[in-house]
């Protein structure tokens, strides 16, 4: 997360005008910690002594909205878990998990094991809905093979261990995100059939725990020493809170020792702070929207648990920043399934409606809660309110399903979100409709969670749907997290829209940076500026290179000028420009890219420049269902040796 703070909080506290104020980026204040602080404030381990009441409430919660579910959707999901019936469990043998040792492939062995947990997650709702029985020796098949798992723990991610990326070790128990959304996952399982599972068999809970304990529980209170933790500094991400919302879940879920109880609880409280301290301001999100779910989203998750099993003790609904954490999800929307997608952000999501509806809830907020029932509908468009894809996820649903269906399902389209601390931009050219021209750019720096070389990336829509993208990234393989990341394109700033300057791509890393950064609303459009040369190495030979956009709503029109200033001169700069429409160069001064939605008009001085076209063959698994079998480079080539100038092009709707 980026840590800087602007003006811009003070204007909003305040209630003053943004039209007459320039706002730049500052400092961020000192962490806060407010997490522990309301743990101590509540009385630490007194906070959460009556967990079994906790539970027994829960119980009766999930008991009557089962009870309530409609008949379509209890049929088609006791269909579903009757289909698993027949199911057969692959396995997960030593040669698939050292695929991605030998040959970088993570993904074979990852499908299966999600695959196991999906089906048991099925058949355990059918149990629910059905309760009869037929399905429990199925779901014992189910546990009892993801309890013989030699490690929850995925292939790309072993090497915390100290024989690194191998086969597991017995000997040493490391925690990874899966290794915690499996114990989730089974501590749901055993809360929600505990008695069930017994009359099947007496070992099946007693394995459960067994297993919690040696590789959960025992590490998690052991060590401090996992990177996620955040205890001994470096930059933490989504990994820390969605780590320890879940084993949180699966404590309250599963311990009936109190002491040992409250350890994870005050642990999983100071390390989830390590992630909120990491915020500024303004909320947002440098991993991006489709990372925000395993992000902000299991924020609330915690946040949601912690308040109920306190009894309202722990309450948080106060808090702005975790409530600016919440609403940055809609600041990034475009609309339907399309959100801005810088750094690894999939440029199609959907983020995790209960979660959106859970910040709603805590916080009186009825756009997120408006938000949220908007994303239920986009997750069921056949009308099913409730798909098992996690059990987790499906408990979820299954509380605040009919809530979410009496909420107006509707999505902001906030006209304006400039999030000065993330430095990241949002306007549209009509509030309140996915209409017109939609743009949104990015300043920040080169060493986020999920980077790409982008600063001063930009992307623009029109009525919705994209012209001017961010590609995103393709399919993770060992590569994608190693020190040849950047040898992959789309990683690449030359396949962004930015910039080659003397040949030169930006670099990696927290110096590569924007620098005097401005957002400066005005009544007849918005303008940001920055100046990305600090994001390009030294043999760049570049002092300055300021982008201006400034965004003409009533004229459907995006100008961007560039002020430079070369130490030397040794090619012509490129100014690349990605799109998935199909291009037409033929006119000098006009590149006009069409799609159904309309034109999208890129006007350049031919004086200035020559222009080429570059496509770019997709075939990747993530990649080509968002833009296809391609996409293609714009680039506007220099004609200019002169080691300072500036130019202007611009980008109008017809």
């Amino acid at each position: 997360m980026r840590l800087k703070h602007t003006l811009f909080h003070v204007v909003l506290a305040t209630g003053l005008s943004l039209s007459a104020h320039t706002i730049t980026a500052q400092q961020k204040a000192a962490p806060a910690n407010y997490l522990e602080n309301a743990w101590k404030q509540a009385g630490g381990g007194t906070a959460i002594l009556d967990a079994a009441q906790w539970q027994q409430q829960l119980k009766q919660r999930i008991a009557a909205q089962l009870a309530a579910m409609d008949a379509g959707n209890r049929q088609a999901i006791i269909r579903d878990a009757e289909k698993a019936l027949a199911f057969r469990w692959p396995s997960l043998t030593a040669e698939v998990y050292l695929q991605f040792r030998d040959n970088g492939n993570r993904i074979n062995y990852e499908n299966i094991q999600f695959e196991r947990r999906k089906i048991l997650s099925t058949l355990i709702a059918g149990e629910l809905l059905e309760n009869k029985g037929r399905f429990i020796p199925q779901i014992v098949n189910g546990l009892w093979l993801i309890l013989e798992e030699s490690t929850w723990v995925l292939p790309a991610h072993i090497g915390a261990q100290k024989l690194g990326t191998n086969l597991p070790d017995p000997n040493e128990q490391v925690i990874d995100l899966f290794a915690g959304e499996t114990a989730m996952t089974l501590s749901w399982a055993q809360f929600l059939l505990r008695s069930e599972l017994d009359k099947y068999s007496a070992i099946v809970n007693k394995r459960i725990d067994y297993e919690l304990e040696r590789r959960i529980y025992t590490p998690y209170l052991e060590r401090s020493d996992f990177w996620w933790m955040g205890f001994r500094g470096g930059q933490v991400n989504n990994w820390n809170i969605w780590i320890n919302a879940n084993i949180l879940k699966t404590a309250l879920l599963n311990l009936t020792d109190t002491d040992k109880r409250n350890k994870v609880i005050e642990k999983s409280i100071r390390s989830a702070d390590n992630f909120v301290n990491a915020y500024a301001p303004d909320g947002g999100c440098d991993e991006g929207p489709s990372y925000w779910g395993h992000a902000g989203g299991k924020l609330i998750e915690l946040l949601d648990d912690l308040n109920s099993s306190s009894g309202g003790k722990l309450d948080f609904s106060k808090n702005k920043l975790m409530h600016a954490i919440g609403a940055y999800i809609y600041k990034m929307h475009v609309d339907s399934n399309r959100f801005v997608n810088f750094a690894d952000a999939s440029a199609r999501s959907i983020p995790p409606s209960q979660d959106v509806f859970l910040y709603g809830k805590m916080y009186n907020d009825e756009q997120l809660k408006q938000f949220g029932a908007y994303l239920s509908q986009l997750e069921s468009p056949g009308g099913d309110n409730i798909r098992i894809s996690a059990l987790g996820i499906f408990v979820y649903k299954l509380l605040l399903g009919y809530e979410m269906q009496r909420t107006t399902a509707k999505a902001p389209y906030a006209g304006q979100n400039w999030l000065p601390d993330l430095q990241v931009l949002s306007l549209r050219s009509q509030p309140g409709s996915p209409a017109g021209l939609f743009f949104a750019a990015q300043g920040g720096h080169n060493a986020e969670s999920h980077n790409h070389n982008d600063v001063g990336n930009f992307v623009l829509y029109m009525n919705g749907k994209p012209a001017v993208i961010d590609v995103g990234v393709g399919t993770y393989t060992k590569q994608t997290f190693s020190k040849d990341r950047y040898k992959l394109w789309y990683m690449q700033s030359q396949w962004h829209n930015c910039p080659t300057i003397n040949g030169v791509q930006q670099k990696d890393g927290r110096a590569f940076q924007a620098t005097n950064v401005q957002f400066t609303p005005q009544k007849s459009g918005d303008r940001l500026q920055l100046d990305i040369a600090a994001a390009y190495p030294a043999e760049a030979q570049v002092s300055k290179w300021q982008r201006t956009f400034n965004f003409i709503p009533a004229r459907q029109r995006l100008e961007l000028t560039e002020a430079y200033a070369l130490k030397a001169w040794k090619e012509p700069f490129r100014d690349h420009f990605m799109t998935c429409l199909p291009v037409d160069t033929s006119k000098a001064g006009r590149v006009v890219l069409t799609s159904p939605e309309g034109r999208l008009v890129l006007t350049y001085n031919p004086a200035d420049f020559t222009v080429e076209t570059e496509r770019q063959e997709i075939a990747d698994g993530r990649l080509s269902p968002v833009w296809g079998n391609s996409v293609t480079r714009i680039t506007l080539v220099s004609k200019s040796h002169q080691l300072a100038g500036s130019h202007t092009v611009a980008f109008v709707m017809e």
